[in-house]
């Protein structure tokens, strides 16, 4: 029979070595590497969505988005351009809907377009990425728009969908953050100023 104090001896040899005999691997550090690594991909998410963020309010000085939709402009490109560049949508308007949507897909953001009676590009609204959300849009609530744009220019409440909508002047055009139940941004509108 083994006394109690080798029996301890022998039990901390095999919790750190992994092995009975005080031979193979060693103590296994992947619970605190998989917390650290927990810890740099929520700071890396946070870093590409105010990254986003910033790309999205930059380019609403000149009326336009960025990614697929960067030389797609309020007022001066035509539904044809918006086709040229992604393709016929999915989803088309209709008289009733005046959006063309196209989905987020492969890492790729979503967008739709509604136009003026010219067929001009009237609006545009990100819908950011559906995976890896939190790299996106995901990851900006009302408290980062307060801390990396400033105070919202206007707040209003949307009763039909419970929304808040966050809008900031950029000049010649209007930039509208709808902030979501859960306090993220669910899309962006970009449209001419009132």
């Amino acid at each position: 029979m083994l006394s109690k104090k080798t029996a301890i001896r022998m039990l901390s040899t095999a919790i750190l070595t992994g092995s009975l005999f005080g031979a193979g691997a060693s103590v296994s550090t992947e619970p605190v590497q998989a917390a650290s690594t927990l810890e740099d991909s929520s700071s890396l998410a946070k870093t590409h969505a105010i990254t986003t963020l910033h790309e999205i309010y930059n380019k609403a000085f000149s009326g336009e988005m960025p990614y697929t939709a960067r030389d797609l402009k309020i007022n001066e490109n035509t539904q044809k351009d918006v086709y040229n560049t992604f393709g016929s949508p999915p989803e088309q308007g209709n008289a009733d809907e005046t959006f063309d949507f196209f989905h987020a897909e492969m890492g790729h953001p979503g967008f739709a377009f509604a136009y003026s009676e010219d067929k001009t590009i009237s609006q545009i609204r990100y819908f950011g990425t559906n995976v890896e959300r939190d790299h996106n849009l995901g990851s900006i609530t009302p408290k980062v728009l307060g801390e990396q744009l400033g105070s919202a220019d206007q707040i209003r409440h949307i009763s039909s969908t419970d929304e808040i909508n966050y809008i900031y002047d950029t000049g010649v055009y209007e930039l509208q953050f709808i902030v979501g139940e859960d306090q993220t941004v669910n899309h962006v509108n970009l449209l001419k100023a009132k």
